[in-house]
Order: C-alpha cells, then sequence, then structure tokens
C-alpha cells in the first residue's frame, strides 16, 4: 500500500514538474554509448545544474578579476610614465644648477669687482640726487620755520585777549 501511494505521488510530481524520468532513470539512459548522444534531449541534474552555475559564477569572477587587473596594470604604466617624467626634469634641473654652480664659482671675482663698481655708482647718484634742490629745500624750511615763530609769539601775547574773546 505504501509502494502505490510512493508512486502515484512520484507520477504526480513528474506530472506537475513536467520531468518523464527521474534523475537515476536519466543517469542511466545517458551512461552509455548511444546515451551521450541524447544526453543534450534530457535535462540537467540538479547538481550538473549547479556545477554549471558555480562555473559560469567562476567565469565571471574571473572576467571582473582580469578587468581590476587590467586597470591595475594601466594605473601603474601611468604612474611609471610620471614618476619617469619627473625623474628626468629632476635630472635637467640638477644639470641646471651644476652649471650655474659652475658658472658662480668661475665668476666669483669678476662678480665682486662689478658689485662694488656698482655699490660706487649708486652711492654717487644717490648723492647727487639729494644734493639737487637742496638749496630750495633749505630755503622752504627756513621761512616754514620763521612764520611759526612769529604765529607763535602773535598768539603767546594775545592769548589772554583770544580766550576772553571765545569766552563772551
Amino acid at each position: 500500500m505504501i509502494n502505490l501511494y510512493t508512486e502515484l505521488i512520484t507520477q504526480l510530481v513528474r506530472t506537475l514538474t513536467g520531468a518523464l524520468y527521474t534523475d537515476d532513470q536519466i543517469k542511466r539512459i545517458t551512461s552509455g554509448a548511444t546515451g551521450k548522444y541524447l544526453k543534450e534531449f534530457f535535462p540537467a541534474t540538479k547538481d550538473e545544474q549547479d556545477a554549471q552555475n558555480r562555473i559560469m559564477s567562476a567565469r565571471n569572477h574571473i572576467e571582473a578579476a582580469g578587468t581590476i587587473i587590467r586597470d591595475m596594470q594601466d594605473d601603474l604604466e601611468a604612474q611609471d610614465r610620471q614618476l619617469n617624467d619627473l625623474l628626468s626634469t629632476i635630472d635637467e634641473k640638477k644639470k641646471l644648477a651644476d652649471r650655474y654652480q659652475t658658472l658662480a664659482e668661475t665668476n666669483k671675482e669678476a662678480f665682486e669687482a662689478f658689485r662694488e663698481e656698482m655699490e660706487d655708482a649708486l652711492r654717487n647718484e644717490l648723492t647727487e640726487q639729494a644734493n639737487h634742490g637742496k638749496r630750495l629745500r633749505q630755503i622752504a624750511s627756513a621761512i616754514i620755520w620763521l612764520v611759526t615763530l612769529i604765529i607763535g609769539a602773535a598768539l603767546g601775547s594775545y592769548f589772554k585777549d583770544i580766550v576772553a574773546w571765545f569766552g563772551s
């Protein structure tokens, strides 16, 4: 009786799922020499489907990893180019600094004489500009001093009168 119920439930499940054969029956049919050619017409077993899903997932992960590695290689190559450019710039600057240092050492005595001559010329020019118009500035200063002295004396002598006039 239990076998009857089991067979009835199996047939009902097969009808509902659309599977004509069980997994064991499919394995037995496809394991033979001719069954290998018929294997594609039978539905894949759950293990095969799981394996195919894992294979597809692994392929997707490998492609993603390959993309990440290519991007990292591109970034590293770009950084390598930048570093090489920086190194060449540093070498050029170093060569330029060495050249200027050599020039500075060889022209030190000539530059010192030139500097002293320029200092003397500049000192003479500033002295000449300071003397230019000196008499006019001295006369203007004396006149302003005299006017200030006269106004101060006048305010001092008439201070009481001025305060009284403002107070009234």
